[in-house]
């Protein structure tokens, strides 16, 4: 089975972070003098949308729900360059629609864990409007336990690494607040899905997916900051080829995920 992102992906953005990196010593003076990190730390909302697809288009079943979870940052600014680590995890029980192995069809509940990180790194170009372009790399894991004797007890975990490519905006600033438009580009590298009830991996193809933040920051005190960020995020995965294990020929569906989300953070600078 051959995963359904090539190593020409992971090659591309490696390339990316090179040049970053190599730009950096441009400003090497700068990057010598002290520069203030920004942890913040908060809570998070998710309303969950997970849906699997027949070969014709048409919809095998779906999961939806909202998850509550933890949302965290930490981010440094040396001159115009900036770099940032992210973190989130999200824990919550949603409803599943579907059918059972033998096509009956069948209402449950599925518990649901995501957790995922990543770090990128940025440049800002000064403007009317303030811009970073970045590149980054993250790790996504996703289990997934259909709470149902008739499906077998079912648990599944997703896990893939994934470029993030994108810029940041500063659409609006004024007095103590501003806006940040972030949009960024996802790719999947080499997503697996592992497979408990019948101890086999899986392996989908990899699709470009998308992640849009608006985030505000309104200043609190000298180095207090409350971050209030709606966000969207589009995950796709294609058909993984069929595995056969205990006499039975499994894979996975294609796949779409669309979650649209709201994060409640404070920072401080330290």
């Amino acid at each position: 089975m051959k995963p359904g992102c090539t190593g020409k992906s992971a090659s591309l953005i490696g390339a990316l972070f090179f040049v970053l990196l190599f730009s950096l010593n441009e400003s090497a003076a700068e990057a010598l003098q002290p520069a203030a990190y920004t942890a913040e730390i908060g809570v998070s909302a998710m309303r969950f949308h997970y849906a699997e697809f027949k070969d014709d288009g048409t919809i095998l079943d779906r999961e939806l729900g909202n998850i509550p979870g933890l949302s965290f940052r930490l981010t440094q600014r040396v001159s115009a360059w900036e770099w940032e680590g992210k973190a989130s995890y999200h824990y919550g029980r949603v409803s599943y629609t579907g059918q059972t192995n033998f096509g009956v069809p069948y209402n449950t509940r599925t518990d649901e864990g995501i957790s995922d990180v990543a770090l990128r790194l940025g440049r800002w170009f000064e403007g009317s409007y303030p811009i970073m372009p970045y590149a980054g790399l993250g790790y996504r894991r996703w289990n997934r336990d259909i709470r149902s004797a008739s499906l077998a007890g079912l648990f599944e975990s997703y896990r893939w690494k994934y470029a993030w490519l994108g810029a940041k905006i500063i659409a609006y600033q004024q007095g103590s607040a501003h806006f940040t438009l972030d949009i960024g580009w996802l790719r999947p590298i080499e997503p697996v899905m592992h497979v408990g009830a019948y101890h086999a991996s899986l392996y989908p193809e990899s699709r470009d997916g998308l992640r849009l933040m608006l985030t505000n920051y309104m200043t609190l005190s000298e180095k207090t900051t409350l971050i209030l960020e709606p966000y969207y995020e589009y995950w796709e995965l294609g058909r993984s080829p069929g595995v056969t294990t205990g006499g039975l020929t499994v894979y996975e569906p294609a796949s779409k995920t669309t979650n649209l989300g709201f994060n409640l953070r404070l920072g401080w600078v330290f």
